[in-house]
């Protein structure tokens, strides 16, 4: 077995000191090109391979960013993850990805080991962006953090998406079919998308002059089950709403279920509007309604901005970005049976 090649045997083979040879591959410009060329000469010809650790070590870096979100198996939150990996991959950096399940012990339990690891910088989402002990925490890192999709603490960079136009739209989109009892399902207002729908929908009503307490608003969570719960409970009541918003990525499936267990149709019992474009919504019969935006554009600003940071960049303002949001009509909704 031969031995691994080291730094020693590219220097000698390049006939150049090792410390030109650790330039070269540390990318200094202070080495001529004739020097240059022999080396990653030298270093094809030997197979070497740089120890990354050792490197990190003496620089003070590991070229390793973290992402902690919610959950992954939501296909918005993975193209966000995906296009992330995709640009510090072609940066030269390593993602390390969290799930935290927004849970706050858990995001906590993750800054450390973040921390531990030495991680050169963070991407993530939070529980609660209220929570003063979790916000302490996270101002606290000396390293560059972008929050995706959250507003606090406001000391952070940021990518965000127009949630209030998306869903002011959609809002309004109903009342001009007719609706006026309108459900929007949502999440806890201590995370800014929830806060941004509501803000939208309230918008929407007071722009046709009608009493905000026509439409019917229900946060506490993002998920199926939530958009299960709640859809249940409001198409069992005596004067149920004659459409939905569901406003959040992972609802949509919790709410249809919902419908299909009351023997209801849709459009022409109910309408419906996804607050998030999914392939669900494209491809249920009828194709359901939705605010769409670009989760492959959030994530890759996120990670521009950090690597604004990382090249140097620590000081200046917070960075903050909001993507846009559009409302794509399909067949999921028409007037209410009485306005037809």
């Amino acid at each position: 077995m031969g031995t691994t090649p080291t730094i020693r045997h590219v220097a000698l083979a390049a006939r150049v000191a090792i410390g030109t040879v650790s330039r070269v591959l540390n990318g200094h410009k202070s080495v001529s090109e004739d020097v240059r060329r022999r080396v990653l000469k030298a270093v094809e010809k030997l197979n070497y391979e740089p120890d990354r650790v050792a490197q990190s070590m003496r620089l003070g870096v590991t070229r390793t960013v973290a992402c902690a979100t919610r959950d992954i198996s939501i296909p918005g939150l993975a193209s966000v993850v995906n296009a992330a990996e995709d640009v510090l991959r072609a940066s030269g950096y390593t993602l390390l990805l969290a799930i935290t399940d927004e849970r706050k012990e858990r995001e906590l339990d993750l800054l450390r080991i973040f921390q531990q690891r030495r991680v050169d910088a963070i991407i993530m989402t939070t529980s609660s962006e209220d929570d003063v002990e979790l916000a302490r925490h996270i101002k606290q890192l000396t390293i560059p953090v972008v929050l995706l999709d959250r507003d606090n603490p406001p000391e952070l960079d940021a990518v965000t998406l127009d949630h209030r136009r998306g869903i002011r739209a959609a809002t309004e989109y109903l009342l001009g079919l007719g609706h006026s009892r309108i459900a929007l399902l949502t999440g806890r207002p201590s995370t800014r998308p929830a806060r941004e729908r509501i803000a939208g929908f309230k918008e929407a009503y007071a722009g046709v002059s009608k009493q905000v307490n026509q439409g019917i608003v229900r946060t506490g969570g993002f998920t199926a089950e939530f958009g299960f719960r709640e859809a249940s409970s409001l198409l069992s009541a005596a004067s149920r709403p004659t459409a939905i918003i569901a406003g959040g990525m992972g609802m949509l499936s919790g709410v249809l279920q919902a419908i299909r267990v009351h023997g209801l149709a849709i459009p022409d019992d109910i309408s419906v509007i996804a607050g998030a474009d999914t392939d669900l919504a494209a491809l249920a019969t009828p194709a359901i309604t939705a605010v769409r935006w670009s989760g492959t554009d959030e994530g890759r600003m996120a990670v521009q901005l950090l690597l604004n940071r990382l090249g140097g960049n620590r000081k200046g303002p917070p960075q903050r970005v909001m993507l846009s949001t559009e409302l794509i009509t399909r067949g999921s909704c028409a007037p209410p049976r009485g306005a037809r």
